[in-house]
């Protein structure tokens, strides 16, 4: 299971995630806060345990945990930015070989030490790091004591000693960067809105585009979430909550709130973005402010309630209780939880800034030696001379390569003359090397927008000989890892079916889609994985993704529906029905074929790629 949320080393190395030991809260009354509250509710047995540390291993859920009274003043410390002694570095939780470094906080130890992100913490004071033991514990101390870390940079193993302070934590930061406003955010909390409308009434006049930077930014608080994103995009509903029973609230601004700028926004995202940062984006693309650039991020797309003396009286002495008590939306219904967002310009995360700030050029005077481009809604200029230096060419080259087919891209002559031409001519006119993520042999297809629209975001794979063979059928285990695979879903327990073993593989996407309860076996315990998928079997499938990660899919999954409604498909099998008016509901279904025809390679690409630009998990 993926795990999140940075902890702050500044701080006392913030929050874990793992499960935290009770304290002064009483067993029962643990147990009558997570019986009420908790979305999913809790089975009978689950409740019955001896302890809460119990209960919560059994619950399974991260961001579901008790923290002391020290815990909880940490967390709101790495949640608002306070001044606090530590050696000033964000610190994923999740373990793997030791704790990833996010980032280094300015003016701080770990910064003149020479601690860079993306090093992996493995020792302290030469005592190995180890998922059992929160690091929080060896690396604090008092201001002016010494302690060293090793870590592992690429490789390579190096120490570094540093000397605990008093380290500010800015939750915001901003810096005018060429023609670009940039705006790094670590947390949406209580001063968040506030110091990015300081950077917007400061630096706007300047600059013709936003880079909204939270690659680092697990989230915060979803207010401080919604009402920094209108800034940028005025009033209007910013996120939809949805509890366990299905009912929906939502969060809003006033229509009369502000929109302080009119220009695009960049977001930058990675693997570490989530919940609140998740949103933000999801609000740009909802209203069309912006894109997204980077990478898929996290996809923790559950909110929770922090109990403790304010809202609780079972809550004394400072203590409180996060419990995950509802599933969030962006406001176009789009779910991010477990599959993230995939951001509208897929680039790795060495090129991810340079690439960016190649966007962020104002509208020439003069169209010459710039291009356009037309993406999202939006409109970027990029100058070419700038574009092609040593320092920025490899990034240019893969933005060109990340553009999907509903970009268009123009080359500029003269004073506002633009012709269009594809990134392939543009790379071959400068002598660029260029990679096409696209196939050889699918200009023809029917569907091939859809496909190479796929491509783009590297769901789809070809064969050695740079072909996508779009005739081919497909088995039952080549389309569930296609879906597993556009999803991001992690692996699942093997062992659901017995004619898939778990070295096999597609061990792991069967599990995973099993798992999400988005697929089912022959009901006789096996899965028939070499068997060829037939058309509602996989229009089966891609309802249960479209009711689990959109509020439209969902809302027609569980409608009543009176038997004139499914006439139209009474020649399917009456488990299909509802599945493929579902699809055809969301403008999913491609094709004329037949319930029971087999589905090719480009049948399937088409239909995922429709399924997912209709329920916006891709950026269109």
């Amino acid at each position: 299971m993926k795990k999140l949320l940075s902890s702050l080393l500044a701080l006392t190395m913030a929050l874990s995630l793992a499960v935290l030991p009770a304290s002064a809260l009483e067993l029962e009354d643990a147990k009558k806060l997570l019986a009420i509250h908790y979305v999913d509710g809790v089975a009978p047995e689950v409740l019955e345990l001896d302890s809460l540390d119990a209960i919560l291993e059994a619950i399974g859920d991260p961001y579901t945990f008790y923290m002391t009274p020290e815990q909880y003043q940490s967390f709101n410390q790495s949640v608002n930015g306070r001044t606090v002694v530590g050696i000033g570095a964000t610190v994923e939780t999740a373990y793997d070989g030791g704790y990833r470094v996010m980032s280094v906080l300015p003016d701080s130890p770990a910064l003149e030490a020479g601690i860079q992100p993306g090093d992996i913490l493995t020792a302290v004071d030469g005592v190995p790091t180890s998922p059992d033991v929160d690091p929080r514990v060896p690396v604090t101390g008092e201001e002016g004591t010494v302690v060293t870390l090793t870590v592992n940079r690429n490789g390579q193993v190096l120490e570094f000693t540093l000397t605990r302070r008093a380290v500010n934590i800015p939750i915001v930061t901003y810096e005018q960067v060429g023609s670009a406003g940039v705006i790094d955010c670590i947390s949406f909390g209580a001063t968040t809105a506030q110091s990015i409308q300081e950077a917007i009434r400061k630096l706007d006049g300047d600059t013709a585009v936003w880079i909204m930077d939270l690659r680092a930014n697990p989230g915060g608080d979803s207010g401080a979430t919604a009402t920094s994103a209108s800034l940028f995009t005025g009033g209007g509903i910013m996120l939809y909550f949805r509890d366990g029973s299905g009912r929906y609230n939502y969060s809003y601004t006033l229509p009369e709130f502000p929109d302080m700028t009119d220009k695009p926004v960049i977001v930058l995202t990675s693997e570490h973005s989530a919940s609140g940062s998740e949103l933000f984006a999801g609000d740009m693309r909802t209203y069309q402010a912006g894109i997204a650039l980077g990478q898929r991020s996290f996809g923790k797309g559950t909110a929770q309630i922090i109990f403790d003396e304010t809202n609780s009286d079972v809550m004394e002495n400072g203590e409180a209780m996060k419990i995950t008590t509802y599933r969030f939306f962006s406001p176009d219904g789009a779910t991010n939880h477990v599959v993230g967002v995939l951001p509208t310009l897929l680039v790795s995360p060495e090129n991810t800034s340079a690439a960016a700030l190649l966007l962020t050029s104002p509208k020439p005077a003069r169209a010459q030696d710039h291009l356009k481009l037309e993406i999202a809604g939006q409109t970027f200029y990029i100058a070419i001379k700038e574009a092609v230096k040593a320092e920025n060419k490899a990034a240019f080259v893969e933005l060109l390569e990340a553009l999907p087919p509903s970009a268009k891209l123009y080359e500029g002559s003269g004073v506002q003359s633009w012709t269009q031409l594809t990134p392939a001519q543009l790379a071959q006119q400068r002598g660029l090397t260029f990679t096409s993520r696209t196939f050889s042999d699918t200009a023809d297809c029917q569907y091939a927008r859809e496909i190479d629209t796929l491509a783009a975001y590297h769901i789809l794979n070809g064969y050695e000989d740079g072909k996508f063979h779009p005739d081919d059928t497909l088995t039952r285990a080549q389309f569930v890892t296609l879906v597993a695979s556009a999803l991001d879903l992690p692996a699942g327990k093997v062992g659901q079916f017995s004619d898939v073993q778990e070295d096999q593989w597609f061990a792991a996407p069967v599990s995973a889609m099993t798992d999400m309860g988005f697929l089912s076996g022959r009901g006789d315990g096996t899965f028939g994985p070499n068997d060829t998928i037939t058309y509602q079997e996989m229009v089966t499938v891609l309802s249960n993704v479209a009711a689990w990660t959109s509020m439209d899919g969902y809302d027609l999954n569980n409608s009543d529906l009176l038997p004139e409604e499914l006439v139209e498909y009474y020649d399917w099998a009456e488990w299909a029905r509802v599945p493929a008016r579902n699809l055809d509901a969301l403008e999913a279904l491609t094709g004329e074929l037949a319930p029971t025809d087999l589905v090719t390679r480009e049948i399937a690409a088409a239909t995922l790629c429709r399924l997912m630009e209709s329920t916006h998990l891709i950026w269109n």
